[in-house]
């Protein structure tokens, strides 16, 4: 019997094994991989430059369509495509054309168009800019079409549509938002009473600028839905507004998070907790990176106690947080 640990030999009676040349394996390998390469580039610089085009002008003839399943459908499949490409998102005629759709899909009020209007807003959220110029020559603002998706009259899912569009067009402005067509409708939303619409409306305050957004958040603070509270918290915490001192307390306060929370489930309950007080400190640093340390100075007791908790990720914020006070009063 053979040994199995012995290393396997060659029968004796087949022929020598020479390995291949260089030259053999650059006719029978690389030379096929470079045509089928160049094939490939070419197939695809063409299709890019012939059809690129028509695709996103198809998708807008398609939404203009009377088929309610082939107009959502085609709605996300072209917020997929523009998140992808950069200049299309970019791209000031698209955008007015896909504002001015969703200007008179909102304005409609017979028939089931409510996918097409919630993929619609939804695709508005993905562009880099926010004002366009249709096919027609109509200068169009995506915020001011999105902020009337708001309207109580429209359904709850293209609300929560609008409300997250106008949150990523704000965060992308950061601040620069303060506009009554649009802050006005957002702090109106933020008091729905569907808790997920209050929710986006809160969020996308947080990123919006003036006294209007600063007031509908701080009456936030007190919602029953600690979601919308907290992210209210958030929002105002990083601009170090005093109205959050005990909401603070709250977020920084693990005991006091067990008691608010009522999940099931021990792992997913930990991790909102931590989630919580994470995104609380990250703001506090926001606040303090622009030279407020008001309510750091208010939660140092807290921090103190929170370097020695269980999730590291809030410890180590904690502790810079700390180390920042700390160079800020030597100042």
């Amino acid at each position: 019997m053979t040994n199995a640990t012995s290393p396997m030999t060659p029968e004796t009676d087949l022929p020598p094994v020479e390995p291949p040349s260089a030259g053999f394996i650059v006719q029978l390998f690389v030379i096929p991989a470079i045509v089928v390469s160049v094939v490939i580039a070419v197939w695809l610089l063409f299709g890019k430059l012939a059809g690129g085009e028509r695709d996103v002008n198809e998708y807008v003839r398609i939404i203009r369509s009377e088929n309610a399943n082939r107009r959502f459908r085609a709605a996300y499949e072209l917020a997929s495509l523009i998140t992808n490409e950069k200049q299309l998102a970019r791209d000031p005629k698209l955008l007015g054309d896909l504002t001015e759709l969703l200007d008179a899909e909102l304005a409609q009020k017979t028939g089931d168009n409510t996918e097409a209007k919630q993929y619609l807003a939804l695709t508005l959220g993905v562009f880099q800019i926010s004002e366009g110029v249709s096919t027609s020559g109509k200068p169009t603002d995506a915020l001011i079409t999105l902020a009337r998706g708001l309207e109580s009259s429209q359904p709850t899912s293209v609300r929560i549509s609008s409300a997250e569009s106008l949150a990523r067009q704000a965060a992308r402005q950061d601040g620069k938002i303060m506009a009554e067509n649009v802050v006005g409708p957002l702090a109106e939303a933020s008091e729905a009473e569907e808790g997920d619409v209050r929710l986006r409306a809160v969020y996308a305050l947080g990123f919006c600028g003036g006294d209007q957004k600063q007031i509908a958040l701080r009456k936030r603070l007190g919602d029953t839905n600690h979601d919308v509270a907290f992210n209210a918290a958030f929002a105002l915490i990083r601009q170090d507004d005093l109205a959050t001192a005990d909401i603070l307390r709250t977020l920084l306060n693990q005991a006091t998070l067990e008691q608010m929370i009522s999940l099931e489930n021990t792992k997913e309950k930990q991790n909102r907790i931590e989630a919580f007080q994470f995104q609380a400190l990250k703001s506090l640093t926001s606040a303090n990176e622009k030279g407020q340390f008001s309510l750091t100075r208010l939660a140092k007791p807290d921090l103190e106690n929170l370097i020695q908790s269980k999730f590291v990720s809030v410890s180590v914020e904690s502790k810079a947080i700390l180390e920042a006070l700390n160079q800020n009063t030597k100042k």
